[in-house]
């Protein structure tokens, strides 16, 4: 089902809030949820007991240098599902040519490498990054180039060098490509063995490609016989709670809900996602009590809070954390999903 209200609560100090004072805004950096029972508390308890839950309300509350953030009061049986994601590194797409053993003569003495562009970036840290945190880069500091795009079809860049054997196929590919200004941004080449292979891998998220190889009469040498190479592609790994991801996260929200659905836009809007960390992503989906067709986004039937976790640039394991026990989390879980029942 579509949702209406998407927050983002970014956590840096590894533990969730857990005073029991007053209601007062948890420090900057730190997200605590908020249980409204009584006189009010930040749980460190098990939000759910096994049985029942352990508190009826709740808000997501995010401390910052002002006003806090907070989600709505939720009513714990609103909650329809609670999934937790753990941490999984972004890898670039990566293509590996593999020369013959026996690449070598006047046949093959020129190749060209055909790198054919399938898909670029979508997310809009890869276009326009007005804090210049280069987070969608996986590799170097260049933004993704322009020149890669092409609106009518799959856009080919040809890298031409000369090569007498295998270890040259490597060297002089390696050299060609990083002397290319476009392939240079697009891709980051290595030479492994040295001689093996040329190992060509996206320095962007999102960017796609092929790669042929042709010898100077224009033919494609793909095989396994000698004077051919072999070429091998391992797809992108997209991965979950990257510092581009969350950041990502927070110019949505900024964007689609008035910075974090707050009722006043501050003059300067603080960034919390830190660089380099590793996020665990926790996804709370309830529903909300007014009409479908109200709200600031599209019309759905629930709302979603979502809590990135993280203390360092090393993801935080099982029982290192307060979120275990509020969450019940493990390693991999969807920790509560009230259309097939509790699964904690």
């Amino acid at each position: 089902m579509g949702t209406n209200l998407n927050q983002v609560f970014i956590l840096n100090t590894g533990s969730l809030q857990s005073s029991a004072d007053a209601f007062t805004a948890p420090v900057a950096g730190n997200v605590g949820v908020w249980a409204l029972d009584g006189a009010g508390t930040y749980m460190n308890t098990a939000l759910w007991t096994g049985a029942v839950w352990a508190k009826r309300d709740i808000q997501i509350v995010q401390g910052t240098a002002g006003n806090p953030l907070a989600s709505p009061i939720i009513n714990t049986g609103n909650i329809r599902r609670i999934q937790f994601d753990p941490f999984v590194a972004t890898a670039g797409h990566k293509v590996v040519v593999t020369p013959n053993a026996t690449f070598t003569g006047a046949a093959v003495s020129t190749v060209t490498l055909k790198v054919i562009v399938r898909s670029t970036p979508t997310d809009q840290l890869s276009y326009y990054d007005q804090e210049g945190t280069n987070y969608s880069i996986l590799s170097g500091t260049d933004p993704f180039p322009l020149g890669a795009f092409n609106t009518t079809n799959h856009k080919a860049i040809n890298v031409e060098f000369d090569c007498t054997s295998t270890a040259t196929f490597c060297s002089a590919g390696k050299t060609a490509i990083e002397a290319n200004e476009l392939m240079n941004q697009l891709v980051t080449v290595t030479n492994t063995g040295p001689g093996t292979s040329l190992d060509l891998q996206s320095k962007h998220v999102g960017f796609i490609f092929d790669v042929i190889v042709l010898d100077k009469d224009g033919k494609e040498i793909v095989g396994s016989g000698a004077n051919t190479v072999g070429v091998a592609t391992t797809g992108q790994v997209l991965g979950v709670g990257n510092d581009w991801q969350v950041h990502g996260e927070e110019i949505r929200c900024r964007y689609r809900s008035g910075n974090f659905n707050r009722m006043y836009l501050p003059d300067n809007v603080a960034t919390y996602t830190v660089a380099n960390n590793q996020y665990h992503k926790i996804v709370i989906e309830y529903e909300h009590n007014w009409p479908n067709s109200t709200g600031i986004a599209p019309a759905g039937s629930l709302n979603q809070a979502v809590i990135y976790a993280s203390d360092s640039g090393t993801a935080m394991i099982d029982t290192d954390t307060n979120i275990d026990t509020v969450f019940n989390l493990t390693a991999t879980a969807t920790v509560f999903d009230a259309d097939q029942r509790f699964q904690f």
